[in-house]
């Protein structure tokens, strides 16, 4: 008998496969992030800038006359904590995509580790799936980072709170703390995820039991708690809208969203339909630990508003945090070869599907980012910029066209803050940073705010950009230029004009008055 022990994957044969697939996801995940150096997420490139400001004040003089540091309990600090620092060792589009892959990669891995500890092994790799949802191409990027560790600490609770309760309790609490500064969010869906597995441990009636588990999650979540009390988030009053029942259905179908309504589509039956058919067939099961929140976020999505507190889309987060439970906690059972077989190859094809639709848009959104440094480059350190885009109403033809493929199947375009490269890479000021007291710990000093305060929203009709008060501008970028007719030149000179983007210097700030310029 030989006297040399057998390799691991002898060993452990069936765990090499799921590895490797798990690793080829991750892969595959992340390759968009290579097409283009500043991705066409929506928010994203307004957090960047903030991000950028935190990173270079206060050595930056010209910076420093725009913005200045206004740090406090916020519980919505994910880039603005981790992106400063990876500036200081990365270029600041580097570190930007480094902090996409978190966002994007945690709340996967958490969903893979959560289901493996229900007892699920293959079906939460289908999380892939919904890496880049709705709220991530949005470029809710805080609230995206905000997910992954309550996932991972959810799965180390349900692994170990009976054998080590005192280090898992004292783990969970100190990802809590961390969460609340990421996003507030990310406390909901971790307490959601904690309670339900609470919920599910046996002897829940005995009152001592009952006890010793509200003990353990009040030990939890007393600190988000307490900073919660103290925030200036806390501090706002009910500024609560709901949305129609019609509009929460189509928030809910816009869950997957991308840039084809048909894959969405297809991605949402998959998500939802493999499941409840296997329930009803008995070929698969949802825990209790997972069953709990499950239904806790559906009522809640039926029931929150849309907006609350300065956030917006709230209904939908807790639509997204749905979503990954479902693909973390549901469990197949018996399932016959025919049916891996198929399931595997639809999922399989349908993420192949959506993540080079992905990669071609992104490919699109290169060559227009590259129109748009074109544009930028005459801008110089300090001057006062104002962007505009063209609106839907301007120029139906050309949305219907979405040449670009930069409009979200929900009707969200993904390139609305791009404007915000002007503080980033020309130093220049634009009028639409994210500087709310209660959400970002930055504010805009004088004169530069009261240029934010009248500037309205970056999106406007050509009509109303041609009646507006640009004084205080020195230029204008406009994006989707090729979808409009030039400015007219007695008021705006072209400075650089590109398909996509074109900057023109302000001569005349108001209609049929010429100011002097300084």
């Amino acid at each position: 008998m030989s006297s040399i022990a057998p390799s691991r994957a002898a060993r452990y044969p069936a765990r090499y496969p799921w590895r490797l697939a798990l690793a080829g996801l991750c892969a595959l995940l992340l390759a968009p992030l290579l097409i283009v150096d500043v991705p066409p997420l929506g928010d994203y490139p307004n957090h960047l800038a903030r991000a950028f400001v935190l990173a270079s004040l206060p050595g930056d003089a010209v910076l420093g006359r725009m913005f200045a540091p206004r740090w406090a309990l916020l519980p919505n600090l994910g880039i603005d904590i981790l992106a400063p620092p990876l500036m200081a060792l990365l270029p600041v589009h580097a570190a930007g995509r480094v902090v996409i892959a978190l966002a994007m990669l945690t709340p996967v891995l958490g969903a893979v580790a959560y289901g493996r500890a229900l007892g699920g092994r293959w079906w939460p790799l289908c999380a892939g799936l919904a890496a880049w949802n709705c709220c991530l191409l949005d470029g809710f990027v805080n609230f995206s980072l905000a997910l992954g560790p309550p996932l991972l600490a959810a799965a180390a609770w349900l692994r170990w709170r009976a054998e080590r309760p005192g280090r898992v309790i004292a783990l969970a609490a100190a990802v809590a703390a961390l969460t609340f500064f990421l996003h507030l969010m990310g406390v909901v869906f971790m307490v959601a995820l904690l309670g339900g597995a609470e919920l599910a441990r046996p002897g829940l009636l005995r009152w001592r039991a009952l006890a010793g588990r509200g003990g353990g999650l009040a030990l939890v979540f007393a600190a988000p708690a307490l900073l919660y009390h103290h925030s200036a988030l806390g501090q706002l009053g009910g500024d609560a809208v709901w949305s129609s029942p019609a509009k929460k259905l189509e928030q809910l179908a816009d869950v997957f969203a991308t840039f084809d309504p048909v894959l969405d589509t297809l991605a949402a039956l998959v998500a939802v339909g493999v499941p409840l058919l296997c329930l009803l067939t008995g070929r698969g099961r949802v825990p209790l630990a997972a069953a709990f929140p499950a239904a806790g976020f559906l009522v809640a999505y039926v029931a929150a508003p849309f907006a609350w507190k300065g956030t917006f889309l709230l209904d939908t987060r807790l639509a997204v945090m749905l979503l990954f439970t479902l693909f973390a906690g549901f469990v197949p059972r018996a399932w016959p070869r025919a049916a891996v077989a198929a399931v595997a190859t639809a999922v399989c094809g349908l993420f192949a599907a959506r993540m080079a639709l992905l990669a071609a848009a992104w490919t699109t959104h290169a060559a227009s980012l590259a129109d748009l440094r074109t544009a930028m480059a005459p801008v110089r350190p300090g001057q006062a910029v104002f962007t505009a885009t063209v609106e839907l109403s301007d120029a139906p033809a050309y949305w219907a066209a979405d040449a670009r493929r930069l409009k979200l199947s929900g009707g969200v375009r993904a390139d609305e803050h791009m404007g915000a490269l002007l503080v980033i890479e020309r130093r220049a000021y634009w009028p639409f940073q994210f500087d709310i007291p209660s959400q970002q710990p930055i504010e805009t000093l004088p004169p530069y705010a009261a240029l934010a305060s009248g500037a309205g929203s970056p999106a406007k009709t050509r009509r109303e950009l041609l009646g507006a008060d640009l004084c205080g501008y020195e230029s204008l970028l406009l994006l989707d230029a090729d979808a409009v007719p030039p400015l007219p030149a007695d008021r705006f000179v072209a400075l650089a004009v590109t398909p996509f983007a074109a900057l023109y210097r302000i001569d005349l700030c108001r209609p049929a008055q010429r100011v002097s310029r300084q």
